[in-house]
């Protein structure tokens, strides 16, 4: 060793030694300070702890959570309703007002229906449906039972389902549309007030095939 790399080493020594590193190592090539060494491998272990850490996965937040639980509440199941099946209705006795006034059109007569509220009063006759329970119906000299069915309810022995009524000069024409066992009857009332109530049996060939139509439907 020349003196120049003496003094070079011994340089190194005297750094090694103020700055409080203990540990030099000697290579063929190169003398290395320990400390430096320790400093880098604690780096190299921090990248790999930092490396190593596991990916925490987000959890839901608390409006997701809600809209979640909107969409299952919005999601309700449709009942559906049962449609009841009647023989009669309202719709079917406007449908046969309208038939009735095309057909007496040519007699220039407009016959007004009960419309289930206000009381149907007769020229000089009864009083329309309160007459079924204060007066006796008659038919080929028989005493009948009638009543208003709206519906068409089997209640009476023939169920007023219809009642339309025009005015005249001295009389009055009271049409009473019935079933009879689900068969179809019209019934006429030309009586004046007071005692039983005579009526007969309408043959009217379009008037009948109007009210069947119309009850078809």
């Amino acid at each position: 060793m020349d003196k120049k790399n003496l003094v070079g080493v011994s340089a190194l020594l005297l750094t090694a030694t103020l700055s409080g590193c203990s540990q030099v190592h000697f290579g063929r090539d190169a003398i290395t300070i320990g400390a430096k060494k320790t400093e880098s491998k604690k780096k190299e272990a921090v990248k790999k702890q930092s490396s190593q850490k596991k990916v925490v996965p987000k959890k839901k937040t608390a409006s997701a959570k809600k809209t979640t639980k909107k969409v299952k509440k919005n999601k309700k199941v449709k009942k559906t309703k049962k449609v009841v099946k009647t023989n009669w209705n309202k719709a079917k006795t406007n449908k046969l007002q309208i038939a009735v006034n095309k057909w007496s059109r040519a007699a220039g007569k407009r016959y007004r229906f009960y419309d289930g509220i206000h009381l149907l009063k007769t020229k000089k006759g009864a009083t329309y449906p309160t007459v079924f329970t204060q007066n006796n119906f008659i038919l080929n000299k028989k005493t009948i039972k009638l009543g208003y069915s709206p519906l068409g309810k089997n209640k009476y022995q023939y169920n007023v389902v219809a009642i339309a009524n025009a005015d005249f000069k001295t009389w009055h024409n009271t049409y009473l549309f019935c079933l009879k066992n689900n068969k179809l009857i019209i019934l006429l009332d030309q009586s004046k007030k007071g005692g039983s109530i005579i009526v007969k049996k309408v043959k009217d060939p379009v008037l009948n095939k109007d009210f069947e139509k119309v009850y078809q439907q």
